[in-house]
């Protein structure tokens, strides 16, 4: 079971991740942030280099310009590029292109789940069937309706759901949404993911620094919780 882990925003938080045994570790970045907690390319490039050759490095982007995502790549390039935008905004052939040009880069695709709708209500399966061949992760995240963003909202859906979307593919998924140490055991029983992703519940209750945000013993504990479900 991996264990991924956001949002890592400081190499400090990196450390304390790697020490807790996280597998991912995802960092949101840009070239010049406009969402907060998300870093500039500078920063992101520091962070990726002190993080050991053996974790999976994650690059975050919001963007919904293809451009826009080809420049930051530019700039730096983690082994992974998670797309957490509007879905309907990026098509599966210009992701194609870009893995093309910036090999050996995978792409995590996030695919939006509402929290109150059933699996039929939602757009999810069409999702999958559309980007599943330009995809080497999905990320099945909580969708707020009022964002275009997907994820970042610490609430849980239907994991009856995820274990649909999971039977539906060949594609590793990792499932996120509101999952802590004390409700990840159960989410995995029921959805059988490849990994398991935590942002908000491994925070600390009160950061005193929005780039210093994580804390090492509810990320140990939610490592600990998925490794021994």
């Amino acid at each position: 079971m991996k264990v991924q882990i956001y949002e890592i925003r400081s190499i400090k938080d990196a450390q304390k991740a790697v020490e807790a045994g996280a597998d991912h570790l995802g960092i949101p970045y840009d070239q010049d942030p406009t969402y907060p907690g998300h870093l500039t390319c500078e920063e992101a490039m520091d962070v990726f280099e002190s993080i050991p050759s053996n974790i999976v490095k994650i690059g975050l982007t919001i963007s919904e310009d293809i451009h826009h995502i080809r420049q930051n790549l530019k700039t730096v390039m983690p082994n992974v590029l998670h797309l957490s935008g509007n879905i309907e905004a990026i098509l599966p052939e210009e992701i194609e292109r870009l893995k093309q040009d910036f090999k050996p880069l995978k792409i995590m695709q996030a695919i939006p789940v509402y929290a109150d709708q059933d699996l039929a209500s939602q757009k999810a399966l069409d999702y999958v069937r559309r980007y599943e061949h330009v995809s080497d992760y999905f990320l099945i995240d909580t969708k707020s309706h009022s964002e275009d963003v997907i994820g970042a909202t610490g609430t849980i859906h239907d994991w009856q759901i995820d274990r649909a979307i999971i039977e539906s593919t060949d594609v590793p998924c990792i499932i996120a949404g509101g999952l802590s140490s004390e409700n990840v055991q159960e989410a995995i029983r029921i959805s059988r993911p490849y990994g398991v992703d935590s942002f908000t519940s491994t925070n600390e209750d009160n950061p005193i620094d929005e780039k210093h945000i994580k804390s090492i013993e509810k990320i140990r504990a939610f490592v600990e919780a998925a490794h021994n479900a």
